[in-house]
């Protein structure tokens, strides 16, 4: 059954038209990471429910894809876009930061744990289809995805 859900998410990946898209816009890619660093800080408030290793499993994966999309891929799209001026590209990057803080009480307002391990697990699985993930990312990512999954199930 964990090989099939794998098969299906590799091919899901794989067949999205989102890859075959222009690259992300950069307000794209940093809703990806704010629906990211989202998840994974209020996963926390569910703790008492789910092992310390599931939890450990899932924080694992999305604290990956949060540095990789932050570190090698934000970033360095901020700097390409303001001609390699780093004061500029960080300049943006604190709008982004406020930005990010209003996009977390709109979450927060709206969020069910149901709904964190589902829809946003969805979402986040959408996200890195518009990206090309390293494999030593997209490993721990599609394991804490799939756990969220089997977690969203010991809900019902």
């Amino acid at each position: 059954m964990k090989t099939k859900n794998h098969l299906m998410l590799v091919l899901s990946l794989f067949f999205s038209p989102a890859m075959f898209a222009a690259n992300p816009s950069i307000n794209e890619l940093n809703s990806c990471l704010a629906l990211v660093d989202f998840v994974n800080t209020t996963l926390d408030n569910f703790s008492d429910h789910y092992t310390l290793d599931d939890m450990a499993i899932v924080h694992s994966g999305l604290s990956a894809y949060k540095n990789y999309l932050k570190n090698d891929v934000i970033t360095p799209k901020l700097l390409s876009m303001y001609g390699g001026n780093e004061m500029q590209a960080k300049l943006m990057q604190k709008l982004f930061d406020r930005q990010r803080a209003t996009f977390f009480k709109h979450l927060s307002e709206r969020y069910s744990e149901k709904k964190l391990f589902t829809e946003y697990a969805a979402a986040i699985n959408d996200c890195s289809a518009n990206t090309r993930i390293r494999p030593e990312v997209a490993k721990p990512l599609n394991t804490a995805l799939d756990k969220m999954i089997i977690m969203a199930r010991q809900i019902q």
